[in-house]
Order: C-alpha cells, then structure tokens, then sequence
C-alpha cells in the first residue's frame, strides 16, 4: 500500500539540477521528510520563499497528481492558505523524470509556504486551536463545487470505509489490551457512528490533515505560535464524509493533550461557528 519498493531515489545533487534546468529555480537544497514520494525545500540563495519540488512515486497515477492540481488551483481563487502550483520553464506543470536507478516518476513544483509545523508546538494555546477549527473550515468551504474523477478512488485512509479495513486487520493485533481497546471501539462505533452515515453529506477533502501538514505561524519564543497559516500536502485528497477533514484534524490535535476533550471541543467549536455542523455530524 505505501509503495515503498518505488520510492523515488534522487540525491540533493540531481534535485538540486532538476529544478534548476527543468523549473528554473536556483537554489540550496533541503530534503523534507515524505512517506512515499520526494519532496525537496528549495530555498534561494538571495531572495525570496523558494519553492517545495515535488518527485512522486513511480507507481503514483498521474491522475491524482493532476487532480491535486486542479484542487491547487481551485483553492488558490478561494483561500489564502494552501501553496500555488509552478510550471517549468517550458510551461509544463507534470514532467517525467528518470532516477538515477532508472526508474520514471512524475515531477513538478509548488510555491514554499512560510511557518512551522503545528506538531513542533507541544501545548497549543485555545487561540491557535480556535485558528485551526476556522482554518479547516476555510480550506473546507473553499473545496465547495470541486471534483475530479481521480478522488473517486477506493483508499486506504478514507475514513468513509475505515470498518471494513480494521475487521480485515484485526488479527494482526496480538497484544490483548490493545485488541481490547479496539474492540471496544469498534461497538461504539457501530452502534454510535454507523446508523447516522448515510444522513451525512459527502464532498472532496484533504484527508490527511495531520499536525505537520497544517502550518502555524510563529514568534521567536517557544510554542508561541499564533494563528494557522498554511494546509499542505493534498497527497491523501478523496471524495469522503465532509466532516471527515474535522475528524481527522481534532485526532491529531488532541494526541497528549492533558484534557483532550477540551481540544476537541475549541476545534470543533470554531469549525462549527465557520461551516455550521449539523447535528448528525
């Protein structure tokens, strides 16, 4: 699934001569960390934000990286928030690349977005939880009127078919407590959750909207960040539950939080006073 047997394999060397020659951007190199493709920080030697060079799996379909496009692109008319897609200097925005292990992968380039990940601030403060319940709701509204054919795709992550991926993975779990755990959860969920999905409305989302994929803006002094200021990495986008995106932002956000419930509740609280919830959801 995370199709790591064909992972792109392009040292700082050979990234740093794509983007040069192929995207017309000069500058010093920085590998990012990426669980199946290769992203590089290009960041410029004088002036300027840079721009992030994107390398993607060898297995990845090019129809999902032009669906991600197409997201960009919609999003950038709506919201302030996600990185624009750069052309080469041909005008391309999707161009083959050959690894030095002769493998083929698709490339193509975004503007650098300033600020930190939310995962490097231990103790968000209720004002930087606020920003991120608007912030996902902005991003949330903005996806309002975009599809592509490509998000209509059996995924993995897509929490809209989450059951049936853990009753087929369930006895994997050897550990009794945490299979406990588990079984537990999943009662709930099918005598809570199951009965209202149908009620719920559907839409294109984010999907992955995880603690470094949000982006805050920072002060210089420790866990002073003030407000979200970019969503990246649109990798994980499917058709799926809309309230989905929410659920999966209050997830990471409440990890080792000393009242996790209170996290909940100002993200979700700050989402629902952007993009009102209905009560299903």
């Amino acid at each position: 699934f995370l199709m790591l047997d064909s992972v792109p394999r392009f040292d700082e060397a050979s990234a740093a001569r794509l983007a040069h020659e192929r995207f017309g951007i000069d500058g010093v190199i920085h590998p990012l960390f990426s669980e199946r493709d290769q992203n590089f920080r290009v960041q410029p030697r004088r002036t300027g934000h840079g721009a992030v060079l994107k390398i993607a799996n060898a297995r990845e379909a090019r129809a999902i990286l032009e669906a991600q496009h197409a997201a960009l692109d919609h999003l950038a008319r709506r919201t302030g928030l996600t990185p624009r897609v750069l052309g080469t200097t041909d005008g391309e925005r999707l161009i083959p690349v050959t690894a030095p292990d002769g493998r083929e992968h698709l490339a193509w380039a975004i503007s650098w977005l300033r600020g930190r990940p939310l995962a490097e601030v231990h103790r968000p403060s209720p004002a930087l939880l606020t920003s991120l319940g608007r912030a996902v709701a902005e991003v949330d509204t903005a996806f309002i009127g975009f599809d592509h054919p490509a998000v209509h795709r059996p995924f993995i992550w897509n929490l809209s078919g989450a059951r049936p991926v853990v009753d087929e993975r369930r006895a994997l779990v050897t550990d009794p407590s945490l299979g406990a755990v588990i079984d537990a959860v999943c009662r709930a969920f099918d005598l809570h959750t199951a009965p209202v999905l149908p009620s719920l409305a559907r839409a294109v989302i984010h999907g992955d909207l995880n603690d470094y994929n949000v982006l805050v803006e920072c002060s210089d002094a420790p866990d002073s960040a003030l407000a979200v200021c970019g969503i990246v990495d649109f990798g994980d986008m499917v058709e799926s539950y809309a309230v989905a995106d929410l659920a999966i932002a209050v997830a990471y956000a409440l990890l080792d939080a000393p009242d996790p419930l209170a996290v909940a509740a100002s993200v979700v609280a700050a989402f629902h006073a952007e993009r009102p919830l209905i009560a299903d959801e």
